[in-house]
C-alpha cells in the first residue's frame, strides 16, 4: 500500500471525530494544523468546552508530543524511511481500513517510537491526516520538510 491509496480511504469527517479541534479549521477559525494543535496541548489556548482559564486541571499533553508527531508523520508519509515498513505492512493487512482504525494503528506505532501512549497522540495524528487531506500530500510534505530544516 502507498500513501495515496491510504489517504484516499480516509474520511475527513471521521478525523474531526478523532480530533474535535479540527472543526476550528473547517469553520475557518484557524488556517493550519499548528493552530489546530494548539487547542490540544498544554500552554495552548483553552478549548471552548473547558470554560474559563484556570478553572480546570489542564491534562492535555505537552507541546513536544505535537512536534514529535509532526516529525514522525512527515517521515512516515513523505519519505521511504525503513522504520515505517512494518507499519505500512500492518495497515495493508487490516481487514477494514476505517479512518478510526488507521488513526489508532498509526498512533500506537508512533507512540512506541515517541514514548507515549497511542491514545495521548491520536488527536495529533488525526490533525496531520486532516492537514494532508486539506492541503494535499505534496504541499504538506514540502511545508513540513522546510519547517524541519529550520529547526
Amino acid at each position: 500500500m502507498d500513501s495515496s491509496t491510504l489517504l484516499a480511504e480516509l474520511n475527513p469527517e471521521d478525523l474531526i471525530l478523532e480530533a474535535p479541534s479540527v472543526i476550528a479549521w473547517k469553520l475557518g477559525i484557524v488556517d493550519n494544523a499548528d493552530d489546530v494543535a494548539q487547542f490540544m496541548y498544554q500552554g495552548g489556548p483553552y478549548p471552548i468546552a473547558a470554560g474559563q482559564p484556570g478553572k480546570f486541571d489542564d491534562r492535555r499533553p505537552d507541546k513536544t508530543y505535537w512536534q514529535a508527531v509532526k516529525s514522525e508523520m512527515n517521515l512516515f508519509l513523505c519519505t521511504d524511511d525503513k522504520r515505517y515498513r512494518e507499519l505500512w505492512k500492518r495497515i495493508e493487512e487490516l481487514d477494514k481500513k476505517s479512518t478510526s482504525t488507521v488513526v489508532a494503528l498509526v498512533s500506537a506505532y508512533l507512540g512506541s517510537i515517541i514514548g507515549a501512549a497511542g491514545t495521548v497522540i491520536a488527536g495529533f495524528v488525526a490533525v496531520c491526516f486532516y492537514a494532508i487531506l486539506k492541503l494535499g500530500k505534496e504541499a504538506y510534505c514540502r511545508y513540513n520538510s522546510a519547517e524541519a530544516e529550520e529547526v
